[in-house]
């Protein structure tokens, strides 16, 4: 393996140096947007005149920077950017470094004004870019509240996606986000602009479906500053005092170019669930079909806590070079779950049984260090970014089981014990080539993961397992901009190996290498008012490490789970188009997904028993999707409306005792329709009140049949005091209608479950923020092993 790093690294070491052959003097220079923000995408061109001749170009970085080489006939400079006026001059006029602030096209400025406010929203490359600051958006919360209503992002079941592509990685000034608690605690006062990624390139990593990057508004910050923010929770139908949920202490000393900043954060987390209960199994007893089912309630209730800390030190040396390192500890103190099932046992509609059960768990030890150090520079034209990583966590389960029977009542103990180490390097190279930028990078990152479990059941075994993988990167990607588009195209290969060594039986002991390319294009261009945006990656997404151990865990003495060390990685290739015009944002994705994850259920024993294994779909699934965003302003309100269709093309074959051939084919291809219809209202005197709905359909999603609709309601009200809006409480209920009821039924055939799961949402929260000499640290890291972090 070192010797693919070494030649790896040798390769794009050569190659950017003789990049650096390349003579000629350079232009520089800055471009601005009409607010002063820097101006990233927009393209700059040299040209010979009387025939316009392009002799040489790029474009600007996320810091509106550029460098172009002149060749000595340049005659005139342009620079352009869509939605803007081109700027021209000629080479005696232009002084190297000198800034340039662009004009809006005003054509477009007619076109898109709304009651005096320009669209928030554009594409730049195969991003949706929405710009906070000056909106109302700057005045909805913290960054979560942000994220839920920017254009390519949609809220499901309390989770924040990115349209058709699941959860995405966030990033905060080129730093990638390890906890939402990161989230909570930036305030959308302080976020510049939103930036949503559907289709990332090579320089992510094979399994980064989709990224969000965040910037944030420039603070000067010098000296002692410290941002303040705590939340009460209250639920409705619970009989637990109102109790800080989270709280973050935010603490930076700046001074000449070093920041010494560290994070205090403390969490107390709750969370509720009653389910009505119906499921079984079909089973043969000679040729009669015998249905074994059980029906009843389910009562879950968990409670997490602790506290996380962070510190660390960054320095800019000066504009060209930044070190930096930091390092966080989470530890988790409380992690206690209970669950109460009350059944009845029914063979053939016959009662044969009454069961109950209550399991309660606790985490003994869940601590986790993690570590980031980082070098960002640049040596003339190039850029070099170097990132390391470490992650160290344990944990460990304890769980005791009683089960009540009129036959045979038992007392189950269990208990686990889990470790991880990873280990993580990621050099990026960036450098100005004719009218673009190249990038190129190296990546290695090394994990190694243990488990133990333990069980007093005789018929479930014990198990101890440990699983070393090892993942090489490489990719290349380059971009440029011309007069009619910008293009994009890049590739990424990676070379996985795994050892899976099974201590209690080694007949199940795995070792697998993986060679995969990743390819990646985008194009962005413009049809008179129209922004549109095409864009095609490979990616892939690995099991995570619980889905590949073969130990059987015990739910209740109707269910065990397991993995299979033998699962295959998902293969993703998709599609995707974005579209702008005025305040109107659309969304459109083809995928093709081969090795699709799924749960399948089959029956364990003839005693109604279902084993539930993490496996791979044979077939490829295929999902279909629209999404519509419209974001005006109409004098104080600001709605953000999204309507959108997401549809799985899903067959697979599943084994059936009740048809003659004892197995069929089960499709699933039932649409999800949704309605976002978000509602600000920003008034005089900082006051600022959210009207939120949200509406999902009936739906199918893999073997899952989700059989009734959501309907989710919030309100807030918001006021802050004091300069720049430094003090700010907000007051806000969730899922008023209590109408978030998920009721779904899955079919694998010879096995059935059907479930109302009740989380019992409606909660009212009072939260509240003081920023004092607000900085945000200039911190450079971006991470290395992300891939294998999310996985863990």
């Amino acid at each position: 393996m070192n010797t693919i790093w070494t030649k790896m690294l040798a390769a794009c070491i050569v190659m950017v140096a003789i990049s650096l052959q390349v003579d000629g003097q350079n232009l520089t220079g800055k471009v601005l947007d009409e607010t002063g923000a820097p101006m990233e995408f927009a393209t700059v061109a040299l040209y010979t005149l009387p025939d316009s001749s392009v002799v040489a170009g790029t474009v600007t970085d996320t810091d509106g920077l550029f460098e172009v080489e002149n060749k000595g006939n340049v005659s005139l400079i342009r620079i352009s950017m869509m939605g803007y006026k081109p700027a021209f001059f000629s080479l005696d006029a232009f002084d190297s470094g000198q800034t340039v602030r662009m004009e809006p096209d005003a054509q477009i400025l007619e076109a898109a004004v709304v009651k005096g406010s320009l669209p928030k929203t554009e594409l730049k490359g195969n991003a949706v870019v929405t710009k906070i600051d000056g909106s109302v958006l700057s005045h909805v919360g913290n960054a979560l509240d942000v994220l839920a209503k920017v254009p390519g992002m949609i809220s499901k079941a309390g989770s924040l996606e990115v349209i058709g592509r699941g959860a995405p990685l966030y990033y905060i000034n080129g730093r990638k986000v390890t906890d939402n608690t990161e989230l909570r605690n930036l305030m959308s006062e302080d976020i510049q602009s939103v930036e949503v990624i559907s289709n990332p390139g090579a320089e992510y990593g094979g399994e980064v479906r989709c990224v969000v990057k965040i910037r944030t508004v420039k603070h000067q910050g010098d000296g002692f500053s410290f941002a303040l923010t705590t939340q009460a929770k209250q639920h409705i139908y619970d009989c637990h005092d109102a109790e800080p949920s989270w709280s973050v202490l935010d603490l930076n000393y700046r001074v000449k170019g070093v920041d010494i900043f560290g994070k205090l954060v403390y969490w107390n987390q709750r969370g509720y669930q009653i389910s009505n209960i119906d499921g079984g199994t079909y089973t043969l007893s000679g040729d009669q079909v015998v249905t074994n089912r059980q029906t009843g309630i389910l009562h879950y209730e968990s409670h997490s806590g602790g506290w996380q800390y962070i510190g660390g030190v960054n320095w800019q040396i000066n504009e060209n070079h930044s070190v930096g390192f930091k390092l966080q500890y989470d530890n988790g103190t409380i992690n206690d779950d209970y669950l109460y099932m009350d059944e009845d046992v029914f063979r053939d509609d016959v009662q044969i049984d009454h069961v109950t059960t209550v399991n309660k768990g606790y985490n003994p030890v869940n601590d986790q260090w993690l570590g980031n150090i980082y070098y960002d520079g640049n040596v003339g034209k190039l850029n070099i970014n170097f990132n390391g990583d470490f992650v160290k966590g344990d944990n460990t389960h304890e769980g005791n089981v009683e089960e009540t029977s009129w036959f045979d009542p038992v007392n189950i103990k269990t208990g686990s014990e889990s470790g991880v180490t990873m280990g993580a390097g990621k050099l990026v190279f960036s450098y100005p080539i004719w009218k673009g930028k190249l990038n190129a990078g190296v990546e290695e990152t090394y994990v190694d993961s243990w488990q133990k479990y333990r069980i007093t059941k005789a018929e479930i075994p014990s198990s101890d397992a440990t699983l070393k993988e090892n993942t090489i990167a490489g990719f290349v990607e380059y971009g440029f901009g011309v007069d009619f588009g910008q293009f994009s195209a890049g590739l990424r290969y990676e070379h996985v190996s795994m050892n899976y060594t099974n201590y209690m039986d080694h007949d199940n002991d795995l070792k697998r290498l993986q060679d995969n390319w990743f390819p990646s294009f985008s194009f962005s261009t413009k049809a008179g008012p129209v922004a549109l945006g095409l864009s095609y990656t490979g990616k892939t997404k690995r099991p995570s490490y619980n889905m590949l151990t073969n130990e059987i865990s015990y739910d209740n003495r109707f269910a065990y789970q397991t993995g299979d060390p033998k699962m295959k990685n998902e293969i993703h290739r998709t599609l995707s188009l974005n579209a702008n015009w005025k305040f109107m944002t659309l969304t459109a994705l083809y995928e093709r997904v081969d090795n699709a994850f799924y749960q399948v259920a089959y029956p364990y024993n003839d005693e109604g028993v279902v084993m539930i294994q993490n496996a791979n779909v044979n077939d490829p699934v295929r999902q279909l999707c629209f999404y519509l965003n419209g974001s005006p302003r109409i004098g104080v309100w600001q709605p953000n409306y999204t309507i959108g269709m997401e549809k799985q093309f899903f067959k697979t074959v599943v084994t059936d005792p009740r048809v003659p051939e004892g197995k069929r084919t089960l499709e699933l291809n039932d649409p999800l329709f949704l309605i976002q219809a978000n509602n600000s209202f920003r008034f005089p005197h900082s006051w600022q009140i959210d009207l939120d709905y949200q509406y999902t359909s009936p739906m199918q999603q893999l073997v899952m049949t989700i059989l009734k609709p959501t309907h989710l309601l919030s309100f807030g009200v918001q006021k802050s005091f004091l300069k720049d809006d430094a003090l700010t409480f907000r007051l806000s209920m969730e899922d008023i209608l209590n109408k978030g009821v998920f009721y779904f039924t899955t079919d694998y055939g010879n096995c059935f479950v059907t479930q109302s799961n009740n989380g019992y949402r409606p909660c009212i929260q009072l939260r509240a923020s003081y920023r004092f000499n607000s900085a945000n640290s200039k911190y450079k890291g971006t991470g290395a092993g992300e891939s294998a972090k999310s996985r863990m």
